[in-house]
């Protein structure tokens, strides 16, 4: 019994660290954000309450949010967990590219990552989706993420992670970084080498609104807000 007293004394107390992250990104966030008890995180393509989520521990922690995906299986597993939280059923693009649409197509691969449905893979990026070969398309809700914000009275966001499989650029400039000064963002952003990350359009874009590169992990860059 004293062997499992120390190990959950250990996990609780930092000494043991559990991620939850596909590449344990949710470990470096946690600690940027470390001095802000109950925050705030917005979760653009969050596919699971845990598996592969940089923001569970946040949860656990006490913070709460908005949790957005285009599959409607994470969305009810979302419903269940985290009750307490924003979970919304929608795929969200730049605002210059849905227009007048309610729905979009998505493209799907043949094989789901698990028996509820659910794929990290899915993708609104038509180009994206045929180079990995996805046969299905379907159609789901489509919103910008301004509108997201504005209808759920977000005024101020601690914690952003964007996740949306090749459509992350174009939503991150739809980001107001003066209305709510988001302390820390992760967004995914694929290169070669370190010397190619630093000078990505993503890079360059987020230290043009006072962000600097803090770390890296897997596809994954984590900015932090200057000022």
């Amino acid at each position: 019994m004293n062997k499992y007293f120390h190990l959950i004394s250990s996990i609780f107390s930092g000494h043991i660290k559990i991620h939850t992250g596909q590449w344990a990104e949710d470990l470096l966030v946690r600690k940027l954000v470390r001095k802000i008890n109950t925050g705030v995180y917005v979760d653009i393509g969050a596919y699971h309450p845990f598996y592969h989520s940089n923001t569970a521990g946040l949860w656990l922690k006490g913070w709460h949010g908005i949790n957005i995906d285009a599959n409607k299986n994470t969305i009810k597993l979302f419903d269940r967990i985290r009750p307490n939280d924003t979970n919304i059923y929608s795929a969200i693009l730049p605002k210059s590219e849905i227009g007048n649409r309610n729905t979009v197509p998505i493209m799907l691969p043949p094989k789901r990552d698990a028996s509820s449905g659910i794929s990290a893979r899915g993708t609104c990026d038509a180009d994206l989706g045929s180079k990995r070969g996805f046969p299905e398309t379907t159609q789901v809700p489509v919103n910008d993420i301004e509108s997201i914000l504005s209808t759920n009275n977000i005024t101020h966001i601690d914690y952003l992670n964007i996740d949306i499989e090749g459509c992350d650029t174009g939503v991150l400039h739809d980001i107001n970084f003066r209305k709510y000064q988001p302390f820390v963002i992760s967004v995914e952003d694929y290169a070669n080498n370190i010397r190619e990350i630093v000078k990505s359009e993503i890079s360059v874009f987020m230290e043009e609104n006072g962000y600097s590169l803090v770390s890296r992990a897997g596809p994954t860059s984590i900015f932090i807000n200057q000022f």
